[in-house]
């Protein structure tokens, strides 16, 4: 028994005697403290500043191929695998649901980082009201080959040759394109295709490029991304051979017309601020709405929104399509004034 009691008083002194590690917070502070001198060391050296510009420029244009998971299965829908070729070559993958009784189509685009399972909860909500939903992955992204993502600008191919797709294979029903944060924006940058829709959804679509980029910084991004804020874009521009004031759908959403344009997104959305939602608004040339989805972020858009989101998607493309249907408008057709929601 004494034994054990001295064993007892040794634990016991033991564990009183161990130092406290550092808290989770204590952690990332260091973490935090570490990276920004790193970045201090770099930014002071030009080789360093150009080496560091040039690998987060890669980190944001880089690849994002992964198998979409889940497949419309999952929601009980029936779908077809699909493919077509963008006119630079690059085959793009994707899939069709089609639902028993289809009046129009929507394709759907994806954002990025993303692909085309994205769109699965809005496909099984358009599927139900009886639209055929078609959503592909964009170049470089889930099972379609790329080298990098250009932020919607050269997308707009993929968003072409979709579309394409889409008037090939249902030449007689009406056609609409719904595109989520780069998708929209690569809507509006293949303006020239999609102004022949009836109908038009832009979600959480972000203004430019170089406002957006700012907006992450501290947010998505590390804080000190800032101070290679320069050299990123520098060699981001020569990368992509294009210049940060051409990847602005600002400069873009205007030639949509006359296709009626539905934007939506959230009060809380940091990436594509509602305000920048209503400068792109007061861009449209056609008839238009806004929607703001209180308490709704960059992602959550859809579970935010609830009925309210349900009901102003549907509600639009209803106005649009059906009565396209009904009066054999023109592809683009329609002179309603243009309206704001929130």
């Amino acid at each position: 028994m004494a034994t054990d009691g001295k064993g007892t008083a040794l634990r016991r002194r033991h564990s009183t005697a161990l130092p406290e590690g550092p808290s989770v917070s204590e952690l990332r502070r260091r973490t935090s403290w570490v990276k920004e001198v790193l970045a201090s060391l770099a930014a002071a050296s030009g080789i360093g500043y150009l080496a560091t510009a040039y690998t987060v420029s890669r980190w944001l244009t880089r690849p994002s191929r992964s198998p979409p998971r889940p497949t419309p299965s999952a929601c009980g829908l029936e779908w077809e695998a699909l493919e077509c070729q963008t006119e630079d070559g690059l085959p793009l993958r994707g899939w069709a649901v089609t639902p028993a009784t289809a009046h129009a189509t929507v394709a759907l685009f994806h954002g990025i980082r993303a692909n085309r399972a994205q769109a699965l909860d809005r496909i099984a909500l358009l599927a139900a009201a009886g639209y055929r939903c078609v959503a592909f992955d964009h170049r470089a992204h889930g099972e379609s080959p790329g080298k990098r993502t250009t932020f919607g600008f050269h997308e707009a191919r993929d968003v072409a040759a979709v579309l394409d797709l889409v008037r090939q294979r249902w030449p007689h029903q009406p056609r609409a394109a719904l595109g989520i944060s780069m998708g929209a924006a690569a809507v509006c940058f293949a303006a020239a295709h999609a102004r022949h829709l009836e109908a038009v959804v832009l979600e959480s679509l972000y203004h430019d490029l170089a406002s957006t980029f700012q907006n992450r910084i501290g947010n998505k991004f590390p804080a000190w991304f800032h101070r290679f804020r320069r050299g990123v874009i520098w060699v981001t521009e020569r990368r992509l051979r294009l210049r940060l004031r051409q990847i602005a759908p600002v400069d873009h959403i205007a030639g949509l017309a006359p296709a009626p344009v539905l934007l939506l997104t959230g009060t809380e959305d940091s990436h594509a601020p509602a305000e920048d939602a209503g400068r792109l608004f007061e861009r449209c040339r056609g008839p238009r709405e806004l929607v703001l989805i209180p308490g709704a972020g960059h992602m959550n858009l859809v579970e935010a929104g609830g009925v309210l989101y349900r009901e102003a998607l549907l509600g639009f493309l209803d106005r649009h399509l059906a009565r396209t249907n009904e009066t054999n408008e023109s592809p683009g057709g329609g002179g309603e004034a243009p309206s704001t929601a929130s």
